[in-house]
Formats: structure tokens, sequence, C-alpha cells
């Protein structure tokens, strides 16, 4: 049995129509005009401050209120509802399932912060099987410190760890803490997938039960 941790946005779920309706709201209050979710996209990855900075670098810099004020003015817009518009990737909650019947134990490791990430994963029933959980808030850290993986992974009983996300910041944080990574192919990665390290990249979570098998060199109960 392993520890299978993943991460959230882009991985588990698609969550950029509700990041994109919240930045646009933000905008909208500044006077500015809407940026598409796929330019959006290219913002997510690296925690809600980034994401902010990154709108208002998009539509003009920073105003004169502060980034400090339109990231909790973000924070206050997106917390109120961050289920709306963020749905769960198809085949996600089968996969999770067959993973905790084959006895892996199953954690989410995000930079979103905590309350939004948890109250999405309750809401798209993904919690359980997902047991443990860190967040953006949880350390004073950010992935790709490790120290955020094995945060996630020291909540599930021992075993070997298997990381699962989709970008190069993942990569990243299986590679810092020395364990397997294998890539969402339809998350939000900002490079070539064949450039990041991977032991497998995957579509459909169809897949995903099998490749973890593989990565473990073992049938389930026996790794």
């Amino acid at each position: 049995m392993a520890r299978i941790v993943f991460d959230l946005d882009g991985t588990l779920v698609d969550s950029v129509p509700s990041l994109a309706a919240a930045a646009n709201a933000l905008l909208a209050e500044l006077g500015r005009d809407p940026l598409p979710p796929a330019q959006v996209m290219g913002f997510v990855g690296n925690g809600i401050s980034k994401l902010v900075e990154r709108v208002l670098a998009a539509t003009g810099g920073v105003p004169d209120v502060g980034h400090e004020a339109c990231l909790a003015r973000y924070r206050e817009i997106y917390f109120a509802d961050p289920v709306t518009g963020t749905e769960a990737y198809a085949g996600v909650r089968d996969a999770l399932a067959a993973l905790a019947a084959d006895g892996h134990g199953l954690a989410v490791c995000t930079q979103k912060s905590n309350a939004p990430a948890e109250a999405i994963l309750t809401a798209l029933d993904l919690r359980p099987p997902v047991d443990g959980f860190t967040g953006g808030d949880s350390l004073d850290v950010l992935k790709p410190d490790p120290a955020m993986l094995w945060h996630a992974a020291d909540q599930l009983p021992e075993g070997p760890v298997v990381y699962v996300g989709d970008s190069e910041t993942d990569a990243a944080t299986a590679a810092a803490a020395g364990v397997p990574f294998l890539l969402h192919a339809k998350g939000y990665c900002h490079v070539p997938l064949d450039s990041l390290p991977a032991v497998a990249i995957f579509e459909h979570f169809d897949e995903l039960p099998g490749l973890v098998r593989q990565v473990l060199g073992a049938e389930p109960g026996r790794a």
C-alpha cells in the first residue's frame, strides 16, 4: 500500500472558471476590462497572491490602492463561493475509489488557500476518500518546497509516496522530494509536457489506478 498525494487545481478539478469569475469581478470594481478564462489559466499554479499579481499586471498594473488591498478583495470575492464553476475532471471519483479500494492512502497538496480548497473537496464529494490535506495556509512555504508534499503524505499510513500533478511546479516538487511523479495532461501546465520528469503522462483518470500499480511494481495490496 502506498501514499498517493494529489495536486488540486488542474489535477483533480478544473477551477479556472471560478478563479476567472472572481478575477473579473475584482477587475470590474477597478474599472478594468475582463480577462478570458484561458488567460487566467496561465496565471494559476503559484498561489493566490501570484494570481492576483498577474491579473493586475495583465490589465494595467497595480492600482493606487495597492496589491494587498486587491488581494484582500479577491479573497473576499472568491472565498464567498469557490465551488460554482469548479468541477472534478471526468473519472476522478472512480479513480480515487479504485485507489482507496487497492488499499492506498490519499491526500491533497495544493497551493490554494485552505478554506476554498477544503470547501471544494467537500462539495465535489472528494473527501472522503481523500484523507490527508495540506493547503496554501498550512505551512510557511509553498510548492516546490517538498515540505508541503511531506506534510500531506505524513498524514497517511506509512508507505511509498507517489505524487500526481499537472504542472512544472508539481514536477519540481516531486523531484525535490525524490518521489515518482505522474502528470495529468489536461491541466494547467505552461511548458511542453514531455519536458517534465514524469514517470508517466495520462489524459484520463481511468488510466491512473493501473499507472500507480506499474509505478509501485506490484499488484494491489502487495506494494
